[in-house]
């Protein structure tokens, strides 16, 4: 597992290296699956529910994270800038 991931009950969480976080609330989560599809080297499907969690931060560009966060029905994805404020959604 990636070092700056974690990924609890409630939450999977990566720190980007240019400071921005990821962050998908797995209690919106509805396994869905278009963030994967949008952003593949950043969201993995959990093959024991279905649902989004983060392998690799950095494994997409930002605009493509933002992207996968876009595609989210229910927008269970957050996007945080260097500061930690929430710029997604």
């Amino acid at each position: 597992m990636n070092k700056n991931v974690t990924t609890t009950e409630d939450f999977s969480t990566g720190n980007r290296s240019d400071g921005h976080t990821v962050i998908v609330d797995l209690n919106k989560c509805i396994a869905a699956g278009p963030c994967a599809i949008a952003a593949p080297g950043v969201f993995e499907i959990r093959p024991e529910d279905g649902k989004a969690i983060i392998s690799n931060p950095d494994g997409e560009t930002l605009d493509k994270v933002l992207e996968a966060a876009r595609c989210c029905p229910i927008l269970a994805i957050y996007i945080k800038n260097q500061s930690s404020q929430q710029i997604f959604p």
